[in-house]
């Protein structure tokens, strides 16, 4: 690993090997949290071009990407890390060109759809295999937070940037542009990732792989994933979403329990157990399930309320995404500064802050409170977010980089499906509780009030195990 970080010594800037790996890992990121976000625009045109019978139809190429990432993004670390970080990464960037191609070129729902579920697999193992790239590139200290406040406003970026982005190609391209797009991009990276990657993995361990623990933590992931976001469409008490937690929860347990008996396990239990691992991943659910349902609903509020279509919506959340990446890049040197709990604290305080702002969302004329408003949130978040990667990753053996990489992603995806499906759940409660023309509104507003108990608590969870976050207050 040692030799990966030397090749950088004496020289800076372009002349950087450590600068064109942070580019070829941020800029993979990037795509990946794009494509995450890109397809909401574009779903309209999709339904009318594909001719699918009705919106459920097409809700599949939404949450196809989401449900394949987030279930496969395990195996995707525990792969990079046993055969090659950089094997797995070039590998999966080709995988992702192929399911992009198949998605911009489908001639029937059935292949768009496969082609979107492609795309979240091949992403599921870019991610993680870019991070533990990343870690074994840069050891652990001020570099190393540089760079992850770096990764952290490419993830920022690109999430934001697919919803402009997605309504920007739709107009102008036609909607297989936003698939299309990646070839070029995606074939730019793969030559990068060639040259300047240099190769890493877990040389002390056998190349057994867990399958008992692939089978469960994907099932268990792919079926609570699916129940927590599509629970309000499907209703709460349907048959989807009763079988999909009847599979989840015994998989989820029997994971946890084949997880602590094995030596070769996917995911060694007790990786929670080193430095800020755990604690960090627990934080980082609170603080997603609090950001992701924001959005959420200021969405609803903006184009249902008052009536903003889906571009001028993506523009507005654009301006905080530029405050977020902005401030990711310098997020950093304030935890080199103050040390990762003083840091975390404060982030979490000015996101809840934020979000505080907007809880009292006016009839009209409200666009002025939310771009204030998710301003403020997106400096404490990303700050949060750049301080919870830096310390679900600081302290992970060398073998487990990829892994500790992919349990990160793992925790922010389940607190965006926990946030959406908990705020759509409440706002539904409220308006029909509240009844009249205004129904709606109060639904929202007590939704936003739940985005502030889930930051409250990660800022209660912080202090309570501040002893694991380096720099504490005593």
């Amino acid at each position: 690993m040692k030799q990966a970080s030397s090749h950088a010594t004496g020289e800076s800037g372009f002349r950087s090997r450590q600068f064109w790996q942070l580019t070829v890992v941020c800029g993979t990121q990037f795509l990946v949290a794009l494509d995450y976000s890109v397809i909401n625009v574009a779903a309209p045109s999709i339904r009318a071009s594909m001719d699918f019978s009705s919106g459920g139809g097409v809700a599949w190429v939404l949450s196809a990407y989401p449900l394949a990432f987030c279930g496969f993004l395990l195996l995707g670390g525990r792969v990079a890390d046993l055969y090659g970080r950089k094997r797995v990464f070039v590998w999966s960037l080709a995988g992702f060109l192929v399911a992009s191609l198949l998605a911009g070129l489908a001639w029937s729902p059935a292949s768009l759809v496969a082609g979107r579920a492609l795309q979240g697999v091949a992403a599921a193992f870019i991610a993680p295999a870019g991070l533990g790239l990343l870690q074994a590139a840069i050891p652990e200290g001020p570099r190393r937070e540089r760079a992850l406040g770096v990764y952290g406003s490419a993830l920022s970026a690109g999430f934001v940037s697919g919803m402009v982005l997605g309504g920007v190609l739709t107009e102008f391209a036609g909607w297989r542009s936003v698939f299309l797009i990646n070839v070029p991009v995606v074939l730019v990276f793969g030559v990068l990732a060639r040259v300047h990657l240099d190769e890493s993995r877990d040389r002390h361990a056998s190349r057994h792989l867990d399958v008992a623990g692939v089978v469960l933590a994907t099932t268990g992931m792919v079926a609570l994933v699916f129940a927590l976001t599509e629970g309000e469409e499907y209703g709460w008490t349907s048959v989807p979403i009763l079988l999909s937690a009847v599979i989840a929860v015994p998989a989820v347990a029997l994971f946890v329990r084949v997880e602590s008996r094995r030596r070769d396990a996917l995911v060694p239990i007790s990786i929670f157990g080193r430095a800020a691992i755990g604690p960090a991943n627990l934080v980082s659910v609170l603080l997603i399930c609090s950001y992701g349902g924001m959005l959420f609903i200021l969405t609803l509020y903006l184009q249902t309320r008052l009536g903003m279509g889906a571009l001028p919506t993506g523009l507005t959340f654009a301006v905080s995404g530029v405050v977020a990446i902005v401030t990711g890049v310098r997020a950093g040197r304030l935890v080199e500064r103050f040390g990762l709990y003083r840091v975390l604290l404060f982030g979490i305080v000015v996101e809840t802050a934020g979000i505080l702002i907007m809880v009292g969302l006016p009839e009209d004329h409200g666009l002025a409170l939310v771009l204030i408003g998710t301003c403020v949130n997106a400096f404490g978040h990303i700050i949060a977010l750049v301080t919870t990667s830096i310390a679900g990753t600081n302290g992970a053996e060398e073998g487990r980089q990829a892994t500790a990489g992919a349990l990160i992603n793992v925790s922010q995806q389940l607190g965006l499906a926990v946030g959406v499906g908990v705020v759509t759940s409440v706002a539904a409660h409220f308006a029909a509780a509240s009844g009249g023309p205004e129904a709606a509104l109060v639904g929202w507003r007590w939704a936003l009030w739940c985005s502030v108990a889930f930051a409250a608590g990660a800022a209660v969870t912080t202090v309570l195990l501040r002893r694991r976050f380096p720099g504490e207050v005593t």
